[in-house]
Order: structure tokens, then C-alpha cells, then sequence
């Protein structure tokens, strides 16, 4: 549907329908420009939220003008066919292997922890410290812990070596920690 001056009372309340109903929206823009700085690929990765995304595209789309809006609305709609599920169900099809077996996505903590993985994965890269590529159990020497979590590491070691030298704690309560601070710990500990 084209909206434009002539049209746009009549069919707003279409618009505002559409966007109450809608499950997703996706929006684009066509600009008297493309960018005033870095290219698209150049300011963005696959690890970006769509806000992260939209904040950077933003920030180097201010000074052109919107010339148009484009807005696509998009509602989930479930459907199954009697007659398939029971032909599936007729071939042995097991469904409960979709809930127990089937490929899972990340919920926002798993994100959330495997960003923090990429992130400081990526800071090594840079400058910040040397990668290492060897596995939690194959690590001939020392170490080498990044800065910003030699202070955590530290604690999580004199925890657990007060927990070994204690008779009465069995118990080790330790703070919530990423897949690479864990990493670091058990590659401190076969060492030490």
C-alpha cells in the first residue's frame, strides 16, 4: 500500500491497526544520502542486537533527509494440517523429539554471556592480550590473564584455596562467571 499526502488521513488508522497487530514490524528508509562516515559493514557485525544496529546506522544517517518510510508489518500465524500431523504420526514421526531433541536458540542471558565471550574475545584481538587456543586441560604454562580480570581470578583462587584448607566449609559459593572467566580459572588451577 502506497500512502502519500492524498491518502494519508484515510488510511492512518490502517497503519495504526497494523502496528497493534503486528507480532514484528520491519522498517527501511530511503535517504538523500547513505552514510557520512564508515561503510555499513565497517560499523556493524552479526553479533549486534537490531538496536545496536539501528543506533549505529543512526548516528552516520543524521544530516541526509528521509525522502521515504517504509513500514511492513508482520503477524505470526500458526497453522498445522489434521491430515499431515496424522500421516506423520501414522510414519512413527515422534514429536516429542522437537521439544527434547530439537535444536535450541539462546535465551537473552545465554546472549547476554556469549556476548560478553565475543566481546572480550574480540579486546584480546585487539591489542588487549594474546588468545589462547588451547582447551582448559592442555595448558603446558602459566596463564597469561588479561588485566581487567586478574583481580577476579585472584579472589576465585584464594576462595578455593581457603576452602582446601578449611575443616569445617564444604561449600564454595563463588560469583557467576562467563565461559571464558571459567576457562580462565580451570587453566589457574591445573597450573597452580
Amino acid at each position: 500500500m502506497e500512502i502519500i499526502r492524498s491518502n494519508f488521513k484515510s488510511n492512518l488508522h490502517k497503519v495504526y491497526q497494523a502496528i497493534e497487530e503486528a507480532d514484528f514490524f520491519a522498517i527501511d528508509g530511503e535517504f538523500s544520502g547513505i552514510s557520512d562516515g564508515p561503510s555499513v559493514s565497517a560499523l556493524t557485525n552479526g553479533f549486534d542486537t537490531p538496536e545496536e544496529r539501528y543506533q549505529k546506522l543512526k548516528k552516520h544517517s543524521m544530516d541526509f533527509l528521509l525522502f521515504q518510510f517504509g513500514l511492513c508489518t508482520f503477524k505470526y500465524d500458526y497453522t498445522d494440517s489434521n491430515s499431515s500431523i496424522d500421516f506423520l504420526a501414522s510414519q512413527g514421526f515422534d514429536f516429542n523429539k522437537v521439544f527434547r531433541n530439537g535444536i535450541p536458540y539462546l535465551n537473552q542471558e545465554e546472549e547476554r554471556q556469549l556476548r560478553e565471550q565475543y566481546d572480550e574475545k574480540r579486546s584480546q584481538a585487539n591489542g588487549a592480550g594474546a588468545l589462547s587456543y588451547v582447551s582448559p586441560n592442555t595448558s603446558k604454562c602459566p596463564v597469561t590473564i588479561p588485566e581487567d580480570q586478574k583481580k577476579f581470578i585472584d579472589q576465585v583462587v584464594e576462595k578455593i584455596e581457603d576452602l582446601l584448607q578449611s575443616e569445617e566449609n564444604k561449600n564454595l559459593d563463588l560469583e557467576p562467571c562467563t565461559g571464558f572467566q571459567r576457562k580462565l580459572i580451570y587453566q589457574t588451577l591445573s597450573w597452580k
